[in-house]
């Protein structure tokens, strides 16, 4: 996995380095109007997982940006495979037991905040066009984990191959954790996941975060931001994150695309 990533991000430098370099050579337009500071707000769309996020930016130079990040995200792990409920479900707003991801330990979020540049690479035409934009941005993340909680059969209050009670655990780092890999004389006692109301003794873990990407704005007014951005980001670590019970990782690349509105102004 972590070769298509690096193909991806060779790929990705030669084709911005090209930008770059049309970059250089463009001249000012003289009907070009010249913003101070801008601010925008969006959502991303991650190969594992997705967040949110804001940028803001104050003008160096006509065509270049100090650029400012902050962004919320939810990670989802490649491996990991949502099940059905052996004791029935009736999905989102049935009656069921919820699907439960089986052997995941926690729930990983990541707080980042980054500095960066950005750069304007094409303007718009007078009356319609696209303005493309080349960034890049690094600084600290916040890997923030949530203990992930299954509900399982109270197996004391089994009678008949039948149950009246459950009960909601994680997983114990050195401990007993047959009951949550499912492991009973009665077979698989996963009922489903808990819910997001369990599991709220919170650990964070800090990281590194670095990413590159264009951004395509085809807003009608230039005031006004309505843009598309793609790029490649990578969150580091000091140790593997325990996202799963096994085969954790301490390196997160990804590639996203995203949405983002908002505004430029003149002072």
């Amino acid at each position: 996995m972590l070769k298509k990533y690096a193909i991806s991000l060779l790929f990705c430098c030669l084709f911005l380095g090209g930008l770059q370099e049309l970059y250089a050579q463009s001249t000012l337009n003289p009907d070009s109007v010249i913003y101070r500071k801008s601010w925008n707000a969006g959502m991303r769309l991650r190969s594992n997982g997705f967040g949110f996020g804001a940028e803001f930016t104050r003008s160096q130079r006509f065509k270049k940006s100090l650029l400012f990040q902050v962004q919320f995200s939810y990670f989802v792990d490649p491996k990991q495979t949502r099940q059905q409920s052996p004791y029935g479900s009736g999905g989102i707003f049935g009656d069921g037991y919820k699907p439960y991801i089986f052997g995941k330990r926690n729930s990983l979020f990541t707080l980042y905040g980054g500095v960066g540049q950005k750069f304007l690479l094409a303007e718009k035409g007078k009356r319609h066009g696209v303005q493309i934009f080349f960034k890049y941005a690094a600084g600290f993340s916040l890997a923030i984990l949530k203990p992930y909680y299954l509900k399982v059969v109270d197996t004391t209050s089994i009678q008949n191959n039948t149950f009246s009670q459950t009960v909601d655990i994680g997983y114990v780092e050195g401990g007993n954790n047959e009951l949550f890999l499912g492991n009973s004389r009665y077979g698989n006692i996963i009922v489903g996941a808990s819910g997001f109301r369990k599991g709220w003794k919170l650990s964070a873990l800090p990281g590194l975060h670095t990413e590159i990407g264009m951004e395509f704005d085809f807003g009608k007014n230039d005031q006004i931001i309505k843009a598309l951005e793609i790029g490649v980001a990578a969150d580091f670590y000091y140790k593997k994150v325990p996202v799963m019970i096994q085969d954790n990782t301490f390196l997160y690349p990804s590639v996203y695309v995203g949405f983002m509105l908002g505004q430029r102004k003149e002072r």
